[in-house]
């Protein structure tokens, strides 16, 4: 398997080894659920979905879930994007102290939806800056793309 290959799981039976192992081939995971659940879906997300849709959504859904996974973008329904990404009672987050000044701001950005063009113009920064920062962060908070630095970040954001 390679980069390009998207497998669709359905989340029955024994759904977490084959995710992991298929997601540790390089292919990027769908998963398909007949009940979403934010929970189910921060789950999801950290062994390294990529997608998280009904089972039995609309072909038309399902054709825009795939095009947003084959370039690298994360799919979840709006509702949940918004559950996930509202403020919890959450303790801190594990290594958000190690951050720089300005990691944190990248990262606060980052987490409110600002792309790396409009993240470098706040900051007057160069998006290659950008994108060092966010490596870093990546590293420190242990997180793997811009969707988990935003739902590891936003409820700081949030209680600040």
């Amino acid at each position: 398997m390679d980069a390009d290959t998207i497998v669709w799981i359905l989340l029955d039976g024994n759904w977490q080894q084959h995710l992991v192992s298929v997601s540790n081939l390089g292919a990027k995971v769908v998963a398909l659920t007949l009940n979403e659940s934010a929970t189910e879906a921060r789950r999801l997300i950290a062994l390294g979905a990529r997608g998280y849709v009904h089972a039995l959504a609309v072909p038309e859904l399902l054709l825009k879930v795939k095009k947003a996974v084959e370039y690298d973008g994360l799919w979840l329904g709006q509702d949940l994007m918004q559950q996930l990404l509202a403020p919890s009672e959450r303790s801190p987050v594990i290594g958000y102290e190690k951050l720089s000044v300005r990691e944190k701001a990248v990262a606060e950005l980052v987490a409110q939806g600002l792309s790396n063009k409009e993240v470098a113009r706040q900051l007057s920064i160069t998006e290659r800056t950008v994108k060092a920062h966010l490596s870093a962060c990546f590293e420190k908070l242990n997180v793997r793309d811009r969707m988990q630095l935003a739902m590891h970040v936003r409820p700081l954001i949030r209680a600040l």
